[in-house]
């Protein structure tokens, strides 16, 4: 085993996800609002978002969002760049209250690293880079040279689509039987990366402690 896959929402965040995401969208829709006039902001980024998830036409994930949202919304292409931009500089950081690092979770992915793992932010590729940092900084994940932190920006498939980690192991010249994925949803995490022939440790259920996965890795 030469790759390790950490899931960050749940896994190696600790993060009350019902709380944050209706944060979220309680501060991002108004904000859309803004420039969409009479459409409705929430039902476009639903659309938008499902289509960067289920499309599989070749192009980067940001790329298919965007298409989506300016098909939707008529609205141009560099303002929606620049709301969107806006929200996660100045909006998504006060959401940072509802994430905590996970117990040993820091700990836990430098001595993989130091055990010569490729360890990877295996976190579903819908939210920019800007956004998943941030995310890793509430994780206190921050300035740890991960070889691949999946974003909309760098991937072309998303959770739970298979080719989600087809994309990951190319990237890293890997295969199925070189890498375990860990993760705590069984739908997104944990059934696609089985089905693909890579090992995996449901947080959660088979583990309870991030630093536990050290064992079962070291076993395999």
């Amino acid at each position: 085993m030469k790759i390790v896959l950490f899931d960050l929402d749940k896994t190696l965040l600790d993060i009350n996800f019902d709380e944050f995401l209706k944060s979220y969208f309680a501060l991002l829709i108004p904000k859309l609002s803004k420039i969409l006039k009479e459409k409705d902001p929430l039902k476009i980024l639903q659309i938008s978002v499902d289509y960067m998830i289920y499309e599989e036409n070749g192009e980067l994930n940001v790329d298919k969002f965007y298409k989506k949202f300016v098909e939707l919304s008529e609205v141009d292409k560099d303002i929606l760049k620049e709301t969107f931009l806006d929200f996660y500089i100045y909006d998504f950081p006060k959401l940072r209250v509802y994430g905590k690092p996970r117990d040993g979770g820091r700990e836990t992915v430098l001595k993989l690293i130091d055990m010569g793992y490729k360890v990877v932010i295996a976190t579903n590729s819908i939210f920019p880079e800007i956004a998943i940092k941030q995310r890793i900084d509430w994780a206190n994940l921050g300035g740890i040279n991960f070889p691949l932190i999946t974003t909309m920006e760098n991937m072309h498939y998303a959770k739970p689509n298979i080719e989600y980690y087809i994309e990951i192991l190319e990237k890293l010249n890997g295969n199925p039987i070189d890498a375990v994925m860990i993760g705590d949803d069984l739908e997104m995490d944990i059934l696609p990366a089985k089905k693909l022939g890579i090992k995996t440790i449901h947080f959660g259920v088979e583990v309870k402690e991030i630093r536990d996965v050290l064992n079962l890795i070291s076993n395999n």
